[in-house]
């Protein structure tokens, strides 16, 4: 649940260094070293590089935003905001970016490396070993998880920012130095997120966000809150805890949860259901809020 000093120490340095001007306009500083490219699809505008700053000898993800490939100005504004986003943020929970800029040809976001990117996806959907399947259920690492996604979308909502597209693949995690704690979850991808005012929410131009984990509210022309995440929250810990979505059960919004006791006998009594239950409300403003699921009485429980 914390983060190591080392590792900020580490975003201190690195953040003055990344992206400096010349007499082409803003490059990445040389000090940092390709060492491979691990994401480029044909057609997407966006390519994921690691680099190796040589000074301080510690790998740095170069995210690039390739203009050329953004073919509407929805696609350049959104460019824009995830980087204006993403900047203003700093918390242990958020991947942190050390530096960011926009050039005439590409949008550059430089990142934190975190090697377990993909833990989540490739728990649930490569090796379907979900929380449930361990003797214990895994209540302790799935409470020490669930904090620190709660806390990360506290530190978003409280700074009036909706993610508007959490789901496992944007969840990553980050070894710790202390060996009594569990590793360190973080929120990254703002590629959808939107600022909010004083109301209290934000109208969207276009339904958006990823199919499954899209909540009933969102479509085209809608008004949003942080109660969007909160149902993301909500649907990401029912799939991390028995492997699937309450969809697989042909459960539909506005019905009650189908909390098979085959699945869920070993949370019985923990409050775990009843947190789900209470993210996966129909009515946003019924929503629990992630201030509110911090202090739920699921962090209380306790084995045996």
């Amino acid at each position: 649940m914390v983060e190591d000093a080392n590792g900020t120490n580490l975003q201190n340095s690195a953040k003055r260094h990344c992206i400096i001007d010349s007499e082409d306009g803003l490059i990445i500083n040389p000090q940092l070293a390709l060492t491979k490219q691990i994401y480029k699809s044909f057609g997407s505008a966006t390519t994921v590089e690691l680099y190796n700053d040589t000074i301080i000898d510690t790998p740095v993800i170069i995210k690039r935003l390739d203009k050329k490939l953004l073919f509407t100005e929805a696609q350049n504004e959104s460019a824009k905001r995830e980087l204006e986003i993403h900047r203003s943020l700093n918390h242990p929970n958020i991947v942190q970016l050390y530096d960011g800029c926009e050039t005439n040809d590409e949008f550059l976001f430089v990142m934190e490396y975190i090697p377990r990117h993909d833990y989540f996806t490739e728990k649930i959907e490569v090796n379907n070993r979900p929380f449930n399947s361990k003797s214990d259920g895994g209540i302790d690492k799935l409470k020490s998880f669930t904090y620190d996604i709660l806390k990360g979308l506290e530190y978003l909502h409280d700074n009036h920012i909706i993610h508007l597209d959490l789901k496992p693949a944007n969840l990553m995690v980050k070894p710790v130095t202390q060996s009594n704690e569990y590793p360190l979850v973080k929120i990254g991808d703002f590629g959808l997120s939107r600022r909010f005012g004083e109301e209290g929410g934000v109208i969207i131009d276009q339904k958006c966000g990823t199919d499954k984990y899209i909540p009933p509210e969102v479509r085209s022309g809608a008004w949003i809150t942080p109660a969007v995440d909160m149902w993301c929250f909500g649907l990401i810990l029912h799939t991390l805890t028995v492997g699937f979505a309450p969809y697989v059960l042909k459960w539909n919004p506005g019905q009650e949860i189908p909390f098979n006791p085959r699945w869920w006998k070993k949370y019985k009594d923990t409050g775990l259901t009843d947190l789900i239950s209470s993210c996966l409300k129909l009515d946003p403003a019924e929503r629990i809020t992630a201030k509110e699921a911090l202090n739920h009485k699921w962090f209380d429980c306790r084995l045996g």
